[in-house]
């Protein structure tokens, strides 16, 4: 979940008693700086970057995706192949009725579904519920945090200050196939009224579909009040996009000050995903770093988006939502590392009911057909006070 929501949920907070969504808080804040646009990020690695290796043919708005009753409203949409059913995760969940726990917010939901057919519309997801009927987390919550999240929380509220949660943001899963498992990124939120600060990111384990994923240790801990993350509280969060290549884990990190979302490399063999050690950065020419710091720009995207490689166009396919724009934009890459391509922009989207911008279009790779000559494309649409729903659009590429 994208860092810059701190800025635009504080503004919520200060603005009550006045009912406005999460969604419609975005749509004022894209607004009000709608004449800017993101510089260039320094230490980029191509300065002139190639033209795109495709054509986009044709564009199709298929509609918004189904949606369980019991949501009213929630953003993201990740999703994976994972024991044998597609899983689809979200951030900041609004329920239409509390759970079990009381609680009408959920910082993840997620829904799964046995269709990989979208070429009319997605259908048949499921979520798990939990017993008064409303959709469960994915990420699991340590007892401190549930312990923390129970007592402040709005709806029955026991320590004050009311409202202050710890938010579990979730971000790319990748399959593990290598060890039968999945690998599902994720940051670490405090939230307070008012104030939001990052604790840190990490990366999830799930093992078996029947259960749910778990949040290892780190050894040595990167964070010793939180073991269980690898990044840092200044460091950027890993996980935006994440594939395999070649049996290493490939993630980008694109948080930074600023407008710009440029995009770091981070890599990694799956067996030591855990171990910080064992992670390196891209640094250019060939190079690789353990040290974040050194590391180089490869290009510039979005804190939530998906990097696949396309078997029709023969490149790896970034695509994403531009800052602050109702625009969703390409990049080509002959590799992880690039060089990347210039952006183009595939389409822009239906905005949403309030207006302003739309940060979280995602494409999804285990529904592309022919090899990639067509793919899919969600974002979310705020459509009323915390209410927002999920829209698909088809993607037809021609090779340049």
């Amino acid at each position: 979940m994208p860092r810059h929501r701190f800025r635009y949920m504080a503004l919520f907070l200060r603005l009550r008693p006045r009912p406005l969504s999460a969604f419609a808080i975005l749509a004022i804040i894209a607004a009000a700086f709608a004449v800017l646009r993101p510089s260039a990020s320094p230490r980029a690695l191509a300065a002139t970057p190639a033209a795109a290796n495709l054509i986009v043919a044709k564009v199709t708005d298929m509609g918004p995706a189904p949606q369980s009753r019991e949501i009213r409203g929630r953003d993201g949409g990740y999703s994976f192949i994972f024991g044998g059913h597609v899983v689809w995760v979200f951030g900041d969940t609004f329920l239409n009725h509390p759970n079990s726990q009381h609680r009408g917010l959920l910082s993840d939901s997620w829904s799964f579904t046995d269709d990989l057919n979208a070429q009319g519309g997605l259908a048949g997801f499921h979520e798990r519920l939990d017993s008064a009927g409303a959709p469960t987390m994915l990420y699991p919550e340590t007892p401190a945090e549930k312990s923390f999240n129970t007592d402040h929380d709005g709806n029955h509220c026991h320590v004050k200050p009311c409202g202050a949660r710890f938010a579990l943001w979730p971000a790319a899963m990748v399959a593990d196939p290598d060890r039968h498992r999945a690998l599902l990124f994720y940051s670490v939120v405090s939230a307070h009224p008012g104030e939001f600060h990052s604790i840190g990111s990490s990366v999830a384990i799930w093992e078996n579909f029947a259960d749910g994923p778990r949040r290892p240790a780190v050894d040595p801990p990167v964070v010793p009040d939180h073991p269980e993350l690898l990044f840092k509280q200044e460091e950027r969060p890993f996980g935006a996009a994440a594939l395999m290549k070649n049996g290493m884990l490939y993630a980008y990190g694109c948080e930074a000050p600023g407008l710009a979302k440029p995009c770091k490399l981070g890599r990694v063999s799956p067996a030591d995903v855990m171990d910080r050690r064992a992670w390196s950065f891209y640094v250019g020419n060939g190079n690789w770093t353990p040290q974040l710091s050194d590391s180089a720009v490869v290009f510039d995207g979005q804190d939530i988006m998906n990097v696949s490689y396309n078997d029709f166009l023969q490149e790896y396919v970034a695509i994403y939502s531009r800052v602050l724009s109702q625009d969703v934009m390409i990049r080509t890459a002959p590799s992880p590392e690039g060089p990347w391509s210039d952006e183009v922009k595939a389409f822009s989207v239906f905005p949403p009911k309030d207006g302003g911008s739309v940060y979280d279009a995602l494409a999804h790779p285990e529904y592309n057909v022919d090899g990639g000559r067509i793919m899919f494309v969600t974002y979310t649409r705020g459509t009323g006070p915390f209410a927002s729903e999920m829209r698909l659009f088809s993607i037809e590429f021609k090779p340049r």
